[in-house]
């Protein structure tokens, strides 16, 4: 799995000849280097920027588990109990509101940011991204 890491990296070095996002294996991120974000405007940065903090999201409060994106108490591998598919359903409402709301509020207000702090935000949030993916497929010895 050292690509993924180098891949990381590699986004983040805006190196003189930029090369186009990846999308990693199994749809999980796309990554994006330095010389891509610059080509957009803030309007375009604005949803990279709201996708890659929805994924950091997402994938966050399953991390203990090592499980990226259950769908079932099964695929954390815990009884798949009513309480627990309860649990798992309220977490699950609460965050799509949370993002529907944040979604909202940051396609209206990030675009007055100044642009390259935006296209410093994603790249940081990338990176963050990267390496939770890596802890949550079993990675964490390439991280720490």
């Amino acid at each position: 799995m050292l690509p993924l890491w180098v891949l990381s990296v590699r986004a983040q070095d805006g190196g003189a000849s930029p090369s186009p996002a990846v999308q990693l294996p199994g749809g999980a991120t796309i990554i994006y280097s330095l010389g891509d974000l610059e080509k957009m405007d803030k309007i375009e940065l604005t949803r990279i920027y709201i996708a890659k903090l929805t994924r950091l999201y997402r994938i966050l409060q399953y991390l203990p588990f090592a499980k990226l994106d259950p769908k079932s108490p099964n695929d954390l591998k815990i009884p798949s109990t009513q309480a627990n598919e309860k649990s798992m359903k309220v977490m699950e409402e609460a965050l799509r509101d949370y993002i529907k709301t944040a979604e909202g509020s940051f396609s209206t207000i990030v675009p007055y940011a100044d642009k390259k702090q935006i296209i410093d935000s994603i790249l940081f949030l990338q990176a963050v991204t990267n390496k939770v993916e890596l802890v949550g497929l079993g990675m964490s010895q390439l991280i720490y």
